[in-house]
């Protein structure tokens, strides 16, 4: 059954896989998703650490019994926010420039973008506690 806590806690599981994965291969990351050379990785290396608080953030809100709208909307805007970007960066060419990390991007972000929309309509459905 879809729950807003299942959604809540997929979304974490995602946030959380991502941010460990820029967090430790930052540099096999950034050569999927571009063929520019990155003056750093530091940019991956905080979207990791942003990825991973997120996802316990996430993991914290699935736990509590009726999460407030304000608190949804606020991770449904992130999600939202995500997908903006990466259309954004793939539209203007920067960072995910290879085929293969525009695709997976795009994949990644229609996920992400669910996700959000999910959330969103899920909690709706709890009314307004």
């Amino acid at each position: 059954m879809v729950t807003l806590k299942n959604i809540l806690r997929t979304n974490a599981a995602s946030c959380i896989a991502f941010g460990l994965i820029f967090l430790f291969i930052p540099s096999t990351v950034a050569e999927f998703l571009s063929t520019q050379k990155l003056a750093s990785n530091t940019v991956i290396l905080i979207l990791g650490i942003g990825l991973i608080f997120n996802g316990l953030h996430l993991v914290w809100a699935s736990l509590k019994p009726n999460p407030s709208k304000l608190l949804i909307i606020y991770f449904s805007t992130g999600d939202f926010l995500w997908v903006l970007a990466t259309v954004l960066l793939i539209i203007f060419g920067i960072w995910i420039t290879t085929p293969t990390g525009i695709i997976i991007s795009l994949l990644i972000s229609a996920v992400v973008g669910l996700l959000g929309v999910l959330q969103v309509i899920k909690r709706n459905e709890m009314g307004d506690y």
